[in-house]
């Protein structure tokens, strides 16, 4: 029998295991608990443009206009081409999205960057739950075994030096070393890099990492998307106020009142989200504070049933007065590990998935609500593909020989505090320069060991993710999406078509590699 582990429990995840069916073994490693993730906070919703009649050819434009054109057309034109029949199944399947009064046909909603409405929902805010729990309905009762707060940490080769399955760390930091035919690696994304974000997780994720490790690219780390609302302050955030608030009449404001998205931008309080994010970081430094108005809302409470718990509970006299007060969060990563729509790398057996991968669909800047639907889509197709992918001979295993930096809490956190001010919304070359300048020397100056727990390898990990962003956005000299220059503060045409991958190869560096897309035309 086949033997797959599944190195995450999101969206992406799920939908690759249900796709793998009941005849594979599937190890699923999940470094919290099984529904401690992103998709199942996710307030927004997915993207469903079936039926527009124009074989998804606006959604695909928007997808590649609201990316700054650094997305791959063909990519993104086949992504949700494909969505179109895999969101189908799970409405014909009994998923009750959101319909409207009348309960006959389905609820579509605006959000930002959109030309349609084409988004879907499920109790208002609760989207990412529900598709969360209908997957895991639909999870195969044999041959499964889940393993909770177990954090894998390298990849195993065979004396093929083919992957051949992974070691883990258990929530008592005992090493575990788990064979398999294929590894799916579907960690989600970096963003709680930053101290103010909207991961469900107090742990970075390090997938990408352990990709890197394995001499496996990762492309356009640089690009990293702070969400526009976060329910809070400049200081202090309580979660996501989901774009669907402004799709349903939500204005940004200021204290004072004035709608200033509408000096900004053409769609507004639903202009794209780094458009957006800039917009309000600017306001802050300008010692405003930002709202949603939400006057023009009709039933807030059950709409958004979410969102108006958590607003009562922190922000009670801003609802009085019909204000949610927000900030900007880094929310998702547009960068990770260089993969194709099916998850496979350029490693054998190794496949990487959802946010965890980059494949170009999403460019310099995602377009709200198309996360959920990348997950579907490529946990689908991977679990397909390697049910189609004849079952190999496993060889003998190498030894595992991991070795990372030991760093001290004080030296982390003087580092981390920085990432922000440096690699945040405004970036400026001189800055980053220092900054890498500062990792990279303190990196080579600390002391390597193979004995390590959870907590040291965490602080590697964002420490080592850190100089990665800062390497790739030092090689991206221009502004586009959510990659922002103050010293290049416009977009170059001839970046483009540029990527900036990361490798280990002969020694750590970034690079920029032309890649030419096939012709940048939407066809039917």
């Amino acid at each position: 029998m086949r033997k797959v582990i599944v190195i995450g429990s999101g969206i992406a995840a799920l939908s690759a295991i249900k796709a793998l069916g009941p005849n594979v073994q599937i190890h699923c490693i999940t470094k919290d608990k099984l529904n401690m993730h992103n998709s199942n906070l996710a307030q927004g919703g997915i993207c469903f443009s079936k039926y527009e009649n124009d074989y998804g050819n606006a959604h695909i434009q928007d997808t590649y206009t609201a990316g700054n054109e650094l997305g791959d057309l063909s990519i993104i034109q086949s992504m949700i081409q494909q969505s179109h029949n895999i969101i189908q199944e799970m409405i014909d399947d009994g998923l009750n999205f959101d319909k409207k009064s009348e309960q006959t046909s389905l609820d579509f909603a605006m959000e930002g960057a959109h030309s349609k409405a084409r988004i879907l929902h499920i109790g208002g805010d609760q989207t990412g739950s529900y598709i969360t729990k209908y997957l895991i309905q639909h999870l195969p009762s044999e041959n499964l075994t889940i393993y909770e707060e177990t954090e894998v940490i390298d990849l195993l080769r065979d004396v093929s030096h083919e992957i051949s399955g992974v070691v883990a760390l258990d929530k008592h930091d005992n090493k575990l070393e788990i064979i398999a035919h294929d590894v799916i690696l579907a960690t989600g994304g970096y963003s709680n890099l930053f101290p103010i974000n909207s991961s469900a997780s107090q742990t970075i994720n390090s997938g990408h990492i352990v990709a890197y490790h394995s001499n496996i690219h990762l492309r356009h780390m640089e690009m990293i998307q702070f969400h526009p609302t976060l329910l809070g302050t400049n200081n202090e955030t309580y979660g996501l106020v989901s774009e669907a608030v402004r799709g349903h009449g939500g204005i940004l404001v200021n204290e004072i009142g004035h709608e200033f998205m509408n000096d900004l931008h053409p769609l507004s309080s639903l202009a794209p989200r780094d458009v957006t994010s800039r917009a309000i970081f600017q306001q802050q430094k300008e010692g405003h504070q930002c709202y949603i108005n939400i006057k023009h809302i009709d039933h807030f409470p059950t709409r958004f049933p979410t969102i108006y718990k958590n607003v009562i509970k922190h922000f009670p006299d801003a609802y009085h007065n019909q204000l949610i007060p927000v900030s900007p969060g880094a929310h998702y990563t547009m960068g990770g590990v260089k993969a194709h729509l099916d998850g496979t790398t350029e490693e054998p057996h190794f496949y990487a998935i959802g946010e965890a991968s980059n494949t170009n669909f999403h460019g310099a800047n995602r377009l709200a609500s198309n996360s959920l639907l990348e997950g579907l889509v490529m946990g689908n197709l991977c679990g397909r593909k390697i049910k189609n992918t004849p079952i190999r001979e496993i060889q003998s295993i190498q030894l595992c020989r991991l070795q990372i930096p030991l760093i001290t809490a004080q030296d982390f956190h003087a580092l981390r505090n920085q990432s922000f001010e440096v690699l945040g919304i405004e970036r400026n070359g001189q800055n980053i320069q220092r900054y890498l300048k500062d990792i990279q020397l303190f990196l080579r100056n600390s002391m390597v060991t193979d004995e390590w727990n959870k907590e040291n390898w965490q602080r590697y990990v964002e420490i080592k993710t850190l100089e990665m962003v800062s390497l790739s956005a030092l090689n991206r000299n221009e502004s586009r999406g959510v990659h922002f220059r103050t010293d290049y503060p416009h977009s170059q045409p001839q970046l483009q078509t540029i990527d900036i991958e990361i490798t280990m190869e002969d020694k750590f560096h970034a690079k920029q590699v032309v890649c030419p897309r096939k012709a940048q035309t939407i066809l039917p």
